[in-house]
């Protein structure tokens, strides 16, 4: 195995969509496919663009959204290292259903759609592990959409951060601290709404004392339970 290769399988060995997988797959892949750098802004592929293969997030963000003919962006996915993206065309034979772009320096495993066919049609457990992984998104655009029709913007907020806390908060003796990834503006398209609603949701929740507006885009949120039940009634975090 070249160095390359030797590269991309280390990688793999760490993502947990190939985590299973055993050696002879692993090095098949690894030699099958490369690792791409790409800097922030990059576009990855557009809606209804011919499936070229399979992307994997070794470091960095991708961004997956649609557009309206307006020009309105609707975000469906932050996908972070370890994600897959695009793994729907590589089943069904169709075009990229929506575009993604890097939003921050990010290091891609490329995956050409030859070789990922030959290979999950030889070894079922990788098919099996990208079925998985297309069900789990599934749910999450169930969840996209019965948030987008039946909750207001101050409960889609309070999701969000209840979902980032979850993940990145610190925990201290006043709460959940983090800094806030996007800015309104992007926010406002992760929510599918205008900027000043998601500056009047930020008000509304900051005025019910469920988050504390710090310097710097930090957020402190006192009682996370609180917050995850305004913007989700019966949902429990997932901190001990």
């Amino acid at each position: 195995m070249d160095e390359s290769a030797r590269e991309v399988r280390s990688v793999l060995e760490h993502i947990p969509l190939f985590a299973s997988f055993g050696g002879a797959v692993l090095e098949r892949l690894a030699q099958r496919s490369v690792v791409r750098a790409y800097p922030a802004g990059s576009v990855l592929f557009t809606t209804g663009e011919p499936c070229r293969g399979l992307y994997v997030i070794a470091t960095g963000r991708v961004k997956i959204y649609r557009t309206s003919p307006t020009g309105r962006e609707q975000v469906l996915q932050s996908e972070g290292p370890g994600r897959p993206v695009a793994e729907l065309p590589l089943f069904d034979g169709g075009p990229y259903p929506a575009s993604a772009v890097t939003e921050e320096d990010s290091r891609l495993i490329f995956v050409p759609l030859p070789e990922f066919e030959a290979l999950y049609e030889r070894h079922p457990e990788v098919a099996r592990a990208v079925i998985r992984n297309l069900g789990s998104r599934l749910r999450h655009l169930v969840h996209v959409t019965e948030t987008l029709a039946f909750r207001d913007v101050a409960a889609r907020l309070a999701h969000y951060l209840a979902d980032y806390a979850e993940q990145h908060a610190r925990k201290t003796d006043a709460g959940f601290e983090f800094t806030l990834p996007r800015t309104q503006e992007e926010l406002s398209f992760e929510l599918g709404t205008a900027r000043e609603s998601v500056s009047r949701a930020f008000k509304q929740l900051s005025e019910k004392g469920v988050i504390v507006m710090l310097p710097r885009r930090k957020i402190r949120v006192p009682d996370l339970l609180q917050l995850r039940t305004l913007g989700r009634p019966g949902e429990r975090p997932h901190f001990e």
